[in-house]
């Protein structure tokens, strides 16, 4: 079951997009050893961890066909709660990653922004598929 049209956003860009952006750019500024030191490796890596949780999470999710099927309904909601909870999650990460690793202003709050971007979107197609798959639509 694709993602509803209603929280897509210009057109191509999903929320499965928009999680997979998210990740790459995690992954890709996390790998700049001149602000992410290897002597902070495993504070990198549950950074790295939120992020690479979040688009594999949406993916997941957005693999699930609900059919008729209430385990698979609430498993497709848990995943979305789940990948909303792991952007929470980032932003705390990051917010303390600014001032450990002293990253700029600037690029913290892009970084927040587009984390935040990605939960909003995610929160949007749980409330869409609450909305859309209600319990007795799906055998509950």
């Amino acid at each position: 079951m694709a993602v509803p049209e209603p929280i897509r956003n210009q057109g191509q860009l999903t929320v499965n997009t928009k999680a997979q952006e998210l990740c790459a750019y995690t992954l890709k500024i996390t790998a700049n050893e001149k602000h992410f030191p290897k002597t902070q490796d495993e504070f990198i890596q549950r950074i790295r961890g939120a992020a690479v949780d979040i688009h594999c999470l949406c993916w997941e999710a957005n693999n699930i066909k609900v059919c008729n099927s209430p385990e698979r309904y609430k498993t497709r909601l848990a995943l979305q709660a789940q990948a909303a909870d792991k952007c929470n999650r980032l932003c705390a990460l990051i917010e303390v990653a600014k001032p450990l690793f002293h990253l700029s202003s600037k690029r913290t709050v892009y970084w927040l922004h587009r984390t935040i971007e990605v939960r909003n979107l995610i929160r949007a197609w749980h409330e869409a598929d609450t909305k859309r798959l209600r319990p007795h639509d799906v055998g509950m």
